[in-house]
């Protein structure tokens, strides 16, 4: 891993929210859009997270903890609401390496 050139996890963050801006439009559906888009300032955001096994099964390759993240962006929810997750994308730190894969809520 020492000769990868990696993305920071901030930098990794906003790469995540780059796909989700350049791909939301075309694969959410118009009420979780409008509503993403009326409310992504005070209540978006992105968590990174390890990702699970069904990504293992879907890319059908092996995954490494240290290189591969989910981002799971989305809204937070208001008045004990759960968390909206509007988007599960698959990504890999390292700049080079073009792995990417989404779920769109309500696909």
């Amino acid at each position: 891993m020492q000769d990868l050139e990696l993305w920071s996890m901030d930098e990794l963050c906003d790469h995540a929210f780059d796909i989700f801006e350049e791909l939301a439009a075309d694969n959410l559906n118009a009420a979780d859009y409008n509503l993403y888009q009326q409310q992504y300032e005070q209540s978006g955001y992105v968590d990174m997270v390890i990702p699970g096994a069904e990504w293992v099964e879907l890319t059908m390759q092996d995954l490494e903890p240290e290189l591969h993240f989910e981002a799971q962006i989305g809204l937070t929810g208001s008045n004990g609401a759960a968390d909206m997750v509007l988007a599960r994308i698959l990504l890999s730190r390292e700049k080079h390496d073009s792995l990417c894969h989404a779920q769109w809520r309500g696909q």
